[in-house]
This record gives structure tokens, sequence and C-alpha cells, in this order.
């Protein structure tokens, strides 16, 4: 069952290892929704806004040189940018005037500099999904200390896609 997990991992390492960096990122946010939603309350099978944040907060973390830090405020809204417009704005920037939008380059270093644009942090991609496979890494260190947190995951673990083998007859 934790195949699924390893398998979103691979998927975002691959796609970042061929060049396509835009999809390892897009991969990134649908990795962040999928560890939300195992990670939800056993009374709710639905995740939102507030629970992706949270768990942005509490495992996704930049190397402490890093200019900018991240705040699931500011990655929920990148999330939304990505996967909804394919851009770095949302409606959810113009509802949520404190949440930064984010430009993207292929380097490392994040670029943030509030004198030129307090709304702006140009992330370096190859940090970022490095940070996204840690904080994997840390909410699975959680499950593996947290009895209660194991159980609800293993219980959604069967909805995540999978790929399966197949033989045709």
């Amino acid at each position: 069952m934790w195949d699924a997990i390893k398998g979103l991992v691979t998927e975002i390492k691959t796609c970042e290892e061929a060049g396509a960096t835009t999809s390892a990122v897009a991969m990134a946010f649908v990795c962040m929704d999928t560890m939300t939603f195992l990670s939800l309350p056993a009374d709710r099978e639905t995740q939102g806004k507030a629970d992706f944040i949270a768990w942005v907060d509490k495992h996704l973390k930049g190397h402490a040189d890093q200019r900018y830090q991240y705040r699931g405020l500011d990655v929920y809204g990148a999330r939304c940018a990505v996967l909804h417009a394919f851009g770095s704005e949302s409606d959810f920037h113009e509802k949520n005037k404190d949440a930064k939008k984010f430009g993207y380059h292929d380097g490392g270093k994040h670029g943030y500099d509030p004198k030129v644009d307090e709304r702006l942090v140009i992330i370096g991609t190859a940090s970022f999904l490095n940070d996204v496979v840690q904080a994997v890494s840390s909410f699975l260190d959680c499950c593996k200390s947290d009895g209660d947190l194991r159980a609800r995951v293993e219980k959604r673990l069967p909805k995540v896609l999978a790929t399966l083998p197949f033989h045709p007859v």
C-alpha cells in the first residue's frame, strides 16, 4: 500500500530528471494534496484549503539559508495558480492579498526581495522539489510515530492512484 506514496515521489523525480520541470512542480502540488487527504481526521473524507495549509506549515520546510521560507497560505495559492490556471496567479490571490505569488526558475535559491515586490517570490524549482520530497519524508516519520495517523493513512491508501501490472489475456 505504501508504494503509492513512493510512486508519487518517483513521478516528481522522474519529471525533474527528464527536464519536465513544470510537470514536476505540478506533481509536487498533487503530492501535497494527496498527503493532505491521507492525513485527514478519521471523521472526514474531503480536504480543504485549511487542511492543505496546515499540512504545508507542519511539513514543508526550506533550507535555513533560503531568503524565503514557505508559508502554507502562499503554497496553497501557488497550487491553485498552477493546477487551475497553469500560471503564477489565480483568483485566490485576488481574494487573499496576504498570499505571495510564485514565479519559478530552474535553480536552487529562492529569490525574494520585499523592497522590489513584497508579494512575489521566485522559487528555485530544484530546492522546491527537494523540499517537497523532504516534506513527504517528514510526514512518513510522523506516520511511524503516531499510530492513529498511520491507521488513517493505511485506511485511505487504497484510494490513491496506483499503477498495477496488466497482462491482457
